[in-house]
């Protein structure tokens, strides 16, 4: 892991100089071409950790950011869009704050760089770096891939899917489903209503709060972290770093595997 964050590192770098305006987006976006060719060589040490791949989503996620022009960004901005079911977030530095509200609209919050625009019925919102605030209907689905930052969801009903790199996660108020694949970074969800909750992270604690009404079957593993549950199951195995059982009755489907870190699922108070 520690080499993968050097190379995080430099990368963060690089976006720092574009940001304070040392260099232009054409500028970094060759020189973090150069680094990706200069990690490609030493990608075999970290095939066998399981984290080529994330090199590659990196990568995709950069060239996706850099192929949008940002001349005509602004620090904020305020949308009608009644049409909009999904929010499509691909951001590489930057923390991300999304509440859900009982409105129609959007309304963002942003500094550093960014770019908003509308495809069909998504709002797509890509950022080099910088914080946002999304206010969004609170029935809406959401794709977020993120290199580094810090992601907060309030109030949301439907399906999350998220791809992290590194950057802590924490939702409160939650109802639908989530799935998420994270490399770095703890997790604190708080579920009132499942449909499905699917979690593959790497390093850091993930923490999952339900309502005790929630009908659920179980299903956690870790290599070597803890593995907590505050509820009686039904059909319950437990074994070292292993647990499977029926919360009330097997009407959705919850799977977390933390390869190094710890699963706690508690009871909302």
């Amino acid at each position: 892991m520690k080499g993968w964050r050097c190379i995080l590192s430099e990368q963060m770098k690089i976006l720092k100089l574009l940001e304070e305006g040392k260099i232009t987006a054409e500028e970094a976006a060759r020189l973090l071409e150069a680094l990706r060719d200069s990690e490609s060589k030493k990608r075999r040490g970290f095939l066998g950790q399981g984290m080529g791949s994330f090199f590659d989503i990196i990568s995709d996620m950069m060239g996706a950011v850099f192929s949008t022009s940002f001349k005509d960004h602004t620090t904020a901005e305020k949308m009608n869009l009644p049409g909009k079911k999904k929010l499509e977030f691909k951001g590489i530095s930057g923390n991300l704050v999304i509440n859900g509200k009982d409105v129609n609209e959007f309304t963002i919050e942003k500094n550093g760089i960014a770019r908003i625009f509308e495809d069909n019925n998504t709002l797509l919102i890509k950022t080099i770096s910088g914080d946002i605030k999304i206010d969004v209907p609170k029935n809406i689905d959401i794709e977020i891939k993120g290199v580094s930052g810090d992601l907060t969801l309030d109030n949301i009903d439907g399906k999350i899917e998220i791809l992290s790199v590194s950057g802590d996660i924490t939702g409160k108020r939650l109802s639908g489903s989530f799935v998420g694949e994270l490399v770095s970074g703890d997790v604190e969800l708080e579920y009132q209503r499942v449909d499905v909750i699917e979690i593959k992270a790497r390093s850091g604690d993930v923490v999952l709060i339900l309502s005790d009404k929630i009908e659920a079957e179980i299903e956690i593993s870790s290599m070597s972290g803890d593995i907590d549950c505050d509820f009686p199951l039904k059909d319950e195995i437990k074994k070292a770093n292993y647990l499977k059982g029926i919360l009330n009755a097997p009407k959705s489907k919850i799977t977390i595997n933390n390869r190094y870190g710890d699963v706690s699922v508690e009871k909302k108070s």
